[in-house]
């Protein structure tokens, strides 16, 4: 496909400026076509074209990034095997809703939470203690918390928006934690208990477990059966053992799948397919 000249970039801008939806959709399939060229030029007009330019390329472009968004994670389930970067993955599914949010600012943001609790840290602290410094600073200082009045909330499980509204679920919770704990090599490792995810501090030395969702509360192996008992789910020991990024990436689509089913029946779909791709994997990794 030969590039863009300025002729045609012009004639394309133009036509970003009709108002006819079937001509709009033409044009969006072809721009579609051109993959990264096409996304280029319409960046080019929403800076500088007229405004109804603007607002149709503004449009079309996130309607591409969108669906790039849902390609990219589409092919990392497909081929993650059962161990890769968590918040790569974390990413790809936030994109899937927010194709434009600035992944390299979040990124940034969790380095800076991560460096000021190097400075709360002395490196002397048990690791309970060291667990209730990082409690402190993300429950009490900077108000993270579990969002009880509005659980199903989808924004409770995009990674960029629980940083922006510091609200989340168990789940995304737990991947924030965990990704602060791999900047600070702490020995933490996710626990895919059926209904509540929890965290498990495991060193040769030590081991406990603990609950982001509920502002990091300590518990032992008693704590985890009562819990259990409370969801209405009968414990079983296997429950306590360590998850793997992949079943931490596929219980994120079961929930968004569900989240999604009702109120947008088409990316509950997309989800579910995810879903489907990642538990192949898991029963032959």
């Amino acid at each position: 496909m030969k590039a863009l000249r300025e002729p045609d970039r012009k004639a394309l801008a133009k036509l970003l400026a009709d108002e006819d939806p079937r001509q709009l959709q033409l044009l969006q399939e072809k721009l579609a076509e051109r993959g990264e060229e096409g996304l280029t030029f319409l960046e080019s007009v929403v800076r500088d074209g007229d405004p109804t330019a603007q607002r149709n390329a503004t449009q079309i472009l996130r309607v591409l990034r969108e669906t790039a968004a849902w390609g990219a994670l589409g092919q990392f389930c497909a081929t993650c095997g059962s161990h890769f970067d968590l918040e790569a993955a974390s990413w790809l599914v936030a994109k899937t809703r927010y194709p434009e949010f600035d992944q390299a600012a979040y990124r940034t943001r969790i380095d800076q939470m991560a460096q000021e609790l190097r400075k709360r840290l002395t490196g002397r602290e048990t690791p309970r203690a060291t667990i209730e410094v990082c409690n402190h600073y993300l429950y009490r200082m900077l108000g993270f918390r579990g969002n009880r009045q509005d659980y199903y909330d989808p924004d409770n499980s995009y990674l960029n928006r629980v940083l922006d509204r510091r609200l989340g679920i168990p789940i995304s919770l737990s991947v924030l934690y965990l990704l602060l704990a791999v900047r600070l090599r702490l020995p933490l490792v996710g626990i895919n208990m059926p209904a509540h995810f929890l965290l498990k501090w495991q060193s040769a030395t030590t081991s406990f477990y603990f609950d982001p969702f509920h502002e990091g509360e300590l518990l032992d192996e008693e704590d985890c059966r009562e819990l259990c008992k409370r969801l209405g789910v009968a414990f079983n020991p296997v429950f306590l053992t360590p998850t793997t990024p992949q079943i931490i990436l596929l219980r994120m689509c079961n929930n968004l799948q569900a989240i999604y089913a009702d109120r947008d029946p088409a990316r509950a779909e997309q989800f579910g397919r995810f879903a489907a791709l990642l538990s192949r994997g898991c029963e032959t990794g």
